[in-house]
C-alpha cells in the first residue's frame, strides 16, 4: 500500500511534536518518579507510546503505528533524553506491540477499542524489552505483575483514549479532512444517509 507525500508529512510532523512531548514527559518523570518510585511513575507510561494510536487512527496504513512511535522516540534521543538509547530501542518494541492491535484486525478497524488495544499491547511489549535488557531477576512476581498492570491501564487510558478524543479534535477543525480518517466517516455518513433515506 503506498503512503502519498501528504501521508508522510503529517507523519513525520506527528511524530516529531510526539517525540518533544516524549522527552518533555521524561523529565517530568524524575521528580514524580522520586515522590512515588518507580512503580507509582508507572501512570505515566501511556503518553510515551501515544504517537502510535494518533499516526494509525489518522494514516490506517499497515506500519503507521510502528514507524509513529520509532521516530518518536528517536526524537525523544536525540533531543537528550536522559533515558538515552534506552529511549529508542524501548520505542522499538512498543511500536511492535501497537502495530499488532492494527494487524490483529487487518488494519480495518480503527475504533476506541483497537486504539486502546494498542496501547495495551505497547505496555506488554515495553515490559518484554525491560526483562530482556535487564533480565528475568530484575522484578520480583508482585512488582513485574504490579507494574506490568499499571503500564497496560496507563497505555490503555494515556495512550488509546488520549489519541482518539485528540483526533477527534482535530478533525472538527478540517485539518484531517484529505486524510484517511476523514475520508472514511464520509463514506460511512454516505451509506447511513441512503438507507435513512429509503
Amino acid at each position: 500500500m503506498n503512503w502519498k507525500m501528504k501521508e508522510i508529512v503529517l507523519t513525520v510532523i506527528l511524530s516529531v511534536s510526539c517525540g518533544v512531548i516524549y522527552l518533555g514527559w521524561s523529565t517530568l518523570w524524575i521528580p514524580i518518579s522520586a515522590l512515588v518510585g518507580p512503580v507509582g511513575a508507572g501512570f505515566m507510561f501511556g503518553i510515551w507510546v501515544i504517537a502510535s494510536p494518533i499516526v494509525a487512527y489518522i494514516i490506517r496504513k499497515p506500519g503507521a503505528a510502528f514507524i509513529a512511535e520509532v521516530m518518536a522516540a528517536a526524537v525523544e534521543l536525540l533531543t537528550g533524553s536522559h533515558f538515552g538509547l534506552l529511549a529508542l530501542l524501548v520505542g522499538v518494541f512498543q511500536g511492535v506491540g501497537s502495530e499488532i492491535a492494527f494487524a490483529i484486525f487487518r488494519y480495518k478497524h480503527y475504533n476506541l477499542v483497537t486504539l486502546m488495544l494498542s496501547g495495551a499491547f505497547a505496555a506488554i511489549a515495553g515490559m518484554v524489552y525491560n526483562l530482556l535488557a535487564n533480565g528475568f531477576g530484575y522484578y520480583t512476581s508482585e512488582v513485574l505483575l504490579m507494574t506490568l498492570g499499571i503500564h497496560i491501564i496507563s497505555g490503555i487510558i494515556l495512550g488509546g483514549w488520549l489519541a482518539k478524543v485528540v483526533v477527534d479534535a482535530l478533525a472538527k477543525t478540517g485539518v484531517l479532512d484529505q486524510y484517511e480518517l476523514m475520508k472514511e466517516k464520509r463514506k460511512r455518513d454516505d451509506i447511513h444517509g441512503n438507507i435513512v433515506g429509503m
